[in-house]
């Protein structure tokens, strides 16, 4: 008996959605608007009630005019909207779905998409325009320009990859009475890479360079001349300190100090987690600048890493594929934590990692990774600063003492502690005892930045 009404509940619930999705199909179909429907619903009604009923000539006259626009509007709205999707279709065929590699954009910037069409201009009233559904967050822009062409600009919100473009089209009438609309996919590989922002190239090396105020002594000696030494047999002449050895008659030389910048092999890798957008953009910059040099291995959190294997990448375009690639869906569940991987096929002994200071789970598997393994970890914080947060004065913390405190009764240890934890300033504290060095820098001023500076910081 329950398996029977088992069956009758979900075949029930299957109907309702069947049901949801016919009615959902209808409406989308449907060309009136809300404000088409009240004004046809309502001059009808006038009509039948007042302009008959009681021989109003003037609202005999208001109503048949009324009803004479909103059924214009329609066919029009519906033609139009007809012969546009031909041409959309069209159009869609003639654009280049296959590249030799995906097309690159950048978020927060206005970007070409090179597609256009015509604008309706053989219909009065009526107007063409059509947004960016997928990827979501990417706000569309249809510029007309002297061609009488609609040209698309976007501007995406988000670094992504993706394999094509769904457009919704929509045609309407000026009054905003009738509205034809449908989905269009057109097939186009494209990324989109993370705004760089206020990032220099300079101040980024300077953290590199300078993390933790100490030389890196495997690396080659490249830096500034820093070190002095008494004269040894094989120095170059030209490291001699000639105005010193006129005064003193001491030979002695000035040698460029080790850094780590300039590694012969460097490893990087990028960790995606809440709030990340900042991070992929200094992942950006550090490969775009070369400040890994010429032999480099970079991995990040992606597909790859999901299917259980640790991808790295060895020129530029497929790591900038790899950034734009990393990013999650909002519908699906974030990548997997892929560096212990990375690191163990990579076998090196020193990584710059790029992760988020607004993801705590993340950090803590960051704490893990330092303490397990031999491998040292330089992280390179990226961070967007939208503002300060005001600090309470004595009156309100004593008029809201109460309030603050929450009771245990009603919530367990672990929901207390994360309700405590208002900022990353004490994650990124515990995690800066177990990694070599830690580098915060602002997207948004371009600035280097101190741990206790998130304190009161409000995070973009």
């Amino acid at each position: 008996m329950q398996e029977v009404l088992r069956s009758e509940g979900s075949r029930l619930t299957l109907n309702l959605r069947r049901a949801r999705a016919f009615v959902s199909a209808l409406l989308s179909h449907f060309p009136l608007t809300l404000q088409g429907s009240l004004a046809l619903v309502l001059s009808a009604g006038a009509l039948r009630l007042i302009g008959y009923g009681s021989m109003d000539l003037v609202v005999f006259a208001l109503c048949l005019c009324a009803l004479f626009v909103v059924i214009l509007s329609l066919f029009a709205t519906v033609i139009g909207g007809l012969v546009v999707q031909r041409k959309v279709m069209r159009a869609l065929e003639c654009q280049p779905s296959s590249r030799s590699s995906a097309a690159a954009f950048e978020a927060g910037y206005h970007n070409s998409t090179e597609f256009s069409l015509p604008a309706i201009t053989w219909l009065p009233l009526v107007r063409l325009n059509w947004r960016i559904v997928s990827p979501a967050n990417t706000e569309t822009l249809n510029e007309r320009r002297r061609d009488n062409r609609l040209h698309e600009t976007i501007v995406p919100a988000h670094r992504g990859k993706n394999d094509a473009v769904i457009r919704r089209f929509e045609v309407r009438d000026a009054l905003g009475l009738c509205s034809y609309s449908w989905l269009a996919t057109q097939p186009l590989a494209h990324m989109i890479l993370p705004r760089l922002g206020a990032y220099h190239p300079f101040t980024l090396q300077r953290a590199r360079i300078t993390a933790d105020g100490l030389p890196e002594t495997n690396g080659e000696p490249l830096g500034d001349r820093m070190e002095i030494r008494p004269y040894a047999p094989g120095d170059s002449v030209r490291d001699i300190m000639w105005k010193g050895f006129a005064r003193n008659r001491q030979l002695n030389v000035r040698l460029p100090e080790r850094s780590v910048a300039f590694d012969d092999k460097a490893c990087a890798y990028l960790v995606s987690g809440t709030g990340d957008e900042a991070a992929a953009a200094l992942a950006r910059l550090t490969l775009e600048s070369g400040l890994l040099g010429d032999d480099w291995h970079f991995g990040a959190d992606g597909a790859g890493n999901d299917n259980g294997r640790a991808n790295e990448y060895r020129n530029l375009a497929d790591a900038l594929v790899a950034i734009a690639d990393s990013a999650a869906p909002e519908e699906l569940a974030p990548h997997s934590y892929g560096l212990d991987r990375f690191l163990a096929a990579q076998h090196c002994s020193h990584c710059l990692v790029f992760a988020s200071a607004r993801d705590s789970e993340v950090l803590a598997r960051l704490a893990a990774t330092a303490q397990s393994r031999a491998c040292r970890l330089n992280l390179v914080i990226g961070v967007d600063i939208v503002g300060r947060r005001t600090p309470k004065s004595r009156l309100h913390r004593a008029l809201w003492k109460d309030s603050d405190v929450l009771s245990s009764n009603v919530l367990s240890s672990n929901v207390l502690a994360k309700t405590l934890k208002a900022s990353p300033v004490l994650d990124l504290t515990t995690l800066s005892q177990r990694v070599e060095s830690i580098v915060l820098v602002d997207r948004t001023s371009g600035d280097l930045v101190k741990i206790s500076d998130l304190k009161d910081a409000i995070l973009g």
